[in-house]
């Protein structure tokens, strides 16, 4: 019992320093809005932006080939043969590799 006595009479004597402790616990850690949960959210956010970015930059990229295609008949051609490796009948394809010297 006199522990608690004692425990009590600590948060007496220091009440505006417990005041603190418990007010930053509330705001770093145990409020739904803390400063922890921003965080997490900041960097969700964060990586959410960047994959945005990422897709834009894919589409950027598509339209382009895309126009390509429209404009350039031949393009189609290129595009099976550099990307999928497409031949015709009397052709022989070759893909070159660099090998990595460790």
């Amino acid at each position: 019992m006199s522990r608690i006595k004692s425990f009590f009479s600590f948060l007496g004597r220091h009440k505006y320093a417990t005041t603190i402790v418990i007010f930053l616990a509330l705001i770093l850690y145990l409020d739904s809005n803390s400063l922890y949960n921003r965080y997490l959210i900041y960097k969700e956010n964060r990586a959410l932006q960047e994959e945005i970015d990422a897709y834009k930059a894919q589409y950027q990229r598509d339209t382009r080939m895309y126009m390509e295609l429209q404009r350039d008949p031949n393009a189609a051609i290129r595009i099976a043969r550099e990307k999928y490796y497409m031949k015709n009948e009397n052709e022989d394809v070759y893909v070159f590799e660099d090998e990595e010297t460790e």
